[in-house]
């Protein structure tokens, strides 16, 4: 009883009484000919009431998710039928403002407590008029029903795979949804910790809601939980309703499930022989109790508009599936960034290794080119460095970005598609949060690197190497970040090593642009590397640099301008090296909105 008040507390008002009744849905999946397609679900018929905890049987295949998927309004293409929501015709978009989906693996940002991910969803999903104070309490309630008290500061990484699914149901009930739809919520869990989530399912019911579950073979002891069940086999529907009649109806079509015998493990041994009459006889059956029913008791207009909230007709198109932002851009932005910046500051992979791998690679650089920066006899051996510092510049920073990206790729797509903010907010908090660490790893490597390397000890050419070096580290943020949004984890890794070299083969350190074809030599034009290290030969020689010093009889590039001039690099044109590098950065910049907008179109 104490549970179910503080459930009720969650908001300012309880459910409303709603019921879905769906007929006569069929999907197909078209196959790799245009004319060919695989029917997944036939004529499909049932209903869920309010206060009912359904779960959804069938063996595997029988297309529970599927049917899951399309009641939840995530899937569309493909699909007919027919959705009542309380006896009038289903709006998608109003639907999916009413209810939440969680799916079998609902991924979360690992680095964030459990207080601050329920947190973050308060922030995002409830209107800005609701107070600090409104918010801690609707987290508090949260928290007790669920019993996360232990957890409450415990990073989500740290803890069980039970707190991991009742946490993902406190993310959803922050706006107290009326219909509530689970897939798979007990796979990974043992007996004790499936029928815990289970018993907190039948609350969240019981309290007035449409709770509806995908589960595989349930035991005995969480059959008696169910209230409704809807039994699925090949695409068919064998039976929808409540589970007390269950039994008697599959007795009916000459099914007896023997005495102390788990009905799940029998309803399941149905399914296997769905092909025979007396299956048909199930699946006719259930078609005509609800083909025939054409709505359900209507209610009043107040209830009606309380739950239902029709769309604006001038939306865009991808509204259909994905309702409007509750919060403001600046509000999103600020959740977003203190939400990134949280997550990256405990990142010891990415944060504390990166820097520290940063100043060891600077000082291993460091005392093996020790001093050579002012030899005219080790000119060559000092470009060398130079073009080093170039490679783990970029490759240090666009190979972690890769994995940063695939972690983070699956909650972006489920907190797009259920508006807790735009992908411009996101985009931009992406760009601003990754900043402070993509500045502070270049400039520690190239200020130990500059100095222990005896580079001329001027500030405007240490300005300059500076600037090369957050350009370069910015570069390969971002190539690294568009890859892993697009790509697979294996292709990523593979591909973006393997595009960059092309591009560093006409930088001119392997062979000069005055050495190539013709039909090569534009290629040396759009290749960013050659800019970049352009931009070092030039800070470090370039601007009427003294004569070297020369401790041997004879050093052929005593005079800096016959450095440059042998590697084609005559003229200060060190602005001209960065607005390639700025356009470069800026087509990066514009790659990187179009992935995401590429990632979250994936899923339709």
């Amino acid at each position: 009883m104490a549970d179910s008040v503080a459930l009720n507390g969650l908001v300012t008002r309880r459910p409303k009484a709603v019921e879905l009744h769906f007929k006569q849905v069929c999907y197909r999946l078209k196959g790799k000919d245009k004319d060919s397609k695989t029917q997944i679900l036939n004529e499909t018929c049932g209903a869920f009431r309010s206060g009912c905890l359904t779960a959804i049987l069938g063996p595997s295949g029988a297309g529970k998710t599927t049917l899951l998927n399309i009641l939840a309004g995530f899937k569309v293409s493909g699909v007919s039928g027919e959705f009542l929501l309380n006896g009038e015709q289903r709006d998608l978009l109003a639907f999916r403002k009413m209810s939440s989906y969680i799916a079998q693996k609902f991924v979360m940002l690992t680095l964030l407590t459990v207080e601050e991910t329920i947190r973050v969803s308060a922030d995002l999903k409830l209107p800005t008029t609701t107070t600090t104070q409104q918010k801690q309490q609707i987290l508090d309630n949260i928290i007790e029903v669920l019993n996360l008290h232990s957890c409450r500061h415990t990073l989500v990484r740290d803890i069980s795979g039970g707190e991991h699914k009742r946490l993902s149901m406190g993310i959803e009930l922050i706006t107290n949804p009326p219909i509530m739809f689970f897939d798979e919520p007990t796979s990974g869990l043992d007996s004790a910790s499936s029928y815990q989530v289970m018993c907190h399912l039948q609350r969240l019911a019981h309290d007035g809601r449409i709770v509806v579950c995908v589960v595989h073979q349930p035991s005995s002891r969480l059959m008696q939980l169910f209230d409704d069940v809807l039994v699925l086999a090949n695409g068919e529907v064998l039976y929808a309703g409540a589970q007390r009649d269950m039994l008697a109806s599959f007795r009916e079509a000459g099914f007896s499930c023997p005495q102390y015998y788990n009905p799940s493990d029998f309803v399941l041994e149905v399914c296997s022989e769905s092909s025979n009459e007396r299956c048909e006889f199930l699946i006719n059956q259930n078609k005509s109790k609800y083909n025939g029913l054409q709505s359900f008791k209507k209610v009043s207009g107040d209830e009606q508009t309380a739950l239902i909230e029709m769309p604006d007709s001038s939306a865009e198109n991808d509204s259909v599936l994905r309702p409007k932002e509750l919060v403001g851009f600046w509000y999103q932005l600020r959740v977003l960034m203190i939400r990134s910046l949280r997550s990256m500051l405990r990142d010891r992979i990415a944060v504390q290794m990166r820097v520290l791998m940063h100043v060891i690679v600077a000082l291993l650089l460091g005392v093996v080119y020790w001093q050579i920066g002012n030899d005219a006899a080790k000119v060559i051996s000092n470009v060398s460095c130079q073009f080093f510092v170039i490679l783990f510049l970029f490759c240090g920073n666009a190979m972690p970005s890769i994995l940063l990206c695939m972690n983070d790729a699956p909650v972006f797509i489920r907190e797009y598609y259920n508006g807790w903010y735009s992908l411009r907010a996101y985009y931009i908090s992406k760009v601003l949060a990754d900043l402070p660490l993509q500045m502070i790893c270049p400039m520690a490597f190239i200020s130990i690197s500059y100095f222990m390397t005896g580079q001329p000890p001027e500030f405007n050419r240490f300005a300059m190497c500076c600037m090369i070096s957050l350009l370069t580290a910015f570069i390969g943020h971002f190539i690294g970040v568009i890859g892993g949004t697009l790509l697979s984890l294996q292709t990523a890794i593979f591909l973006v090593p393997a595009l960059s070299i092309p591009f560093m083969l006409f930088s001119g350190f392997f062979i000069r642009m005055g050495e190539l074809s013709w039909f090569l030599r534009p290629l040396c034009d759009v290749s960013f590397f050659r800019y970049i290290f352009e931009g070092f030969v030039r800070a470090i020689y370039g601007y009427n640099r003294e004569d070297l010093p020369c401790h041997q009889a004879f050093c052929y590039h005593k005079k800096p301008e016959q450095f440059l001039q042998d590697f084609e690099m005559t003229g200060d044109a060190f602005s001209v090296d960065i607005a390639a590098l700025g356009l470069c950065l800026l087509l990066l910049l514009i790659s990187f909105y179009v992935a995401l907008h590429v990632c979250i179109r994936r899923v339709l």
